[in-house]
């Protein structure tokens, strides 16, 4: 191989290697900014579908969602709230969310009384859930302290649990570990239990955001990572390989030639004469040279 070549080559898997950099950096990771400016349907969230009587009324803005709230006694745990429908986007219907695509959630929120808020994921359970019936969906939770300021909050997606009274609706005896995040619905922000019922307090969401890793991109750079390597050490190899010298090679062989023609020596008789590594080597080098296997030249030529 010529040196100007090899100079070319490795320049090439130079810069492959250096935009492989630069994709992996840029798109390893999935992130999405649910509010503000995302285009997903925000409702009050109330107890009413489970006979609840507690109200939402919510405020939207640029910069921050507004929920003043009063918990009231219902048939079920009352709670009230804002929640986000992840199956419309830009007033337009979508298909099931996908948060398995996410490892951790992270909300900007503030509240009046109450210290603590929870984050509700719904999925869709492929068993139990009928489209448009709240509360067949699957509810998994998670409870996140709130300071009297507003904060961000983060937490793991693997910390929402499935809720006990609806695995109990659901005639389930223990969690049976399933979450479906793949066919997420609905997410909500709503009260936690330290919410005084009658008593008028507020929620304040400024942003809510997610982000993780892109597991089949990653997979699939690997991969092509592997290829690449591959591809260069072949190259290397192609590069950097000891060839025999032309010339020397070509007195060997043509010695070959004439031990077939003057001689009735055997071929594995002649690679020895000749100093080729065996019988098979010299046989695979003198069809390249001559176009023929060397009994066949000695039989054209006899």
């Amino acid at each position: 191989m010529q040196k100007r070549n090899k100079i070319l080559g490795f320049v090439l898997f130079a810069v492959a290697f250096a935009t492989w950099g630069v994709l992996f950096s840029a798109f390893k990771g999935n992130s999405l900014t649910l509010f503000p400016n995302c285009g997903y349907e925000i409702y009050a969230l109330t107890d009413e579908a489970a006979g609840g009587f507690s109200t939402s009324d919510i405020s939207i803005g640029d910069s921050a969602i507004s929920a003043q709230i009063n918990i009231r006694s219902g048939k079920a745990y009352p709670y009230a709230g804002i929640g986000f429908n992840l199956t419309s986007l830009n007033s337009r219907p979508a298909g099931p969310f996908d948060f398995s695509r996410f490892d951790t959630v992270a909300v900007t929120v503030s509240t009046g009384r109450m210290r603590s808020v929870t984050l509700r994921i719904w999925t869709m359970d492929p068993v139990y859930s009928t489209q448009g019936k709240y509360l067949t969906y699957r509810p998994l939770e998670t409870e996140i302290s709130v300071p009297a300021s507003a904060t961000e909050a983060k937490v793991a997606v693997e910390s929402f649990k499935n809720k006990e009274w609806w695995l109990a609706s659901q005639g389930l005896d223990k969690d049976d570990g399933l979450a479906y995040f793949f066919l997420s619905a609905l997410f909500e922000v709503f009260n936690g239990e330290g919410t005084l019922r009658g008593i008028p307090d507020n929620i304040e969401i400024r942003q809510v955001r997610m982000w993780g890793e892109n597991r089949d991109f990653i997979k699939g750079m690997y991969f092509g990572l592997a290829a690449l390597v591959l591809l260069l050490a072949g190259f290397a190899y192609m590069a950097f390989r000891k060839r025999p010298d032309s010339a020397a090679f070509e007195k060997q062989m043509k010695e070959a030639a004439r031990l077939l023609k003057q001689t009735d020596k055997s071929v594995a008789e002649i690679a020895i004469a000749v100093g080729a590594k065996s019988a098979a080597r010299l046989e695979k080098d003198f069809c390249r040279l001559f176009g023929k296997k060397p009994l066949e030249y000695r039989k054209k030529d006899a």
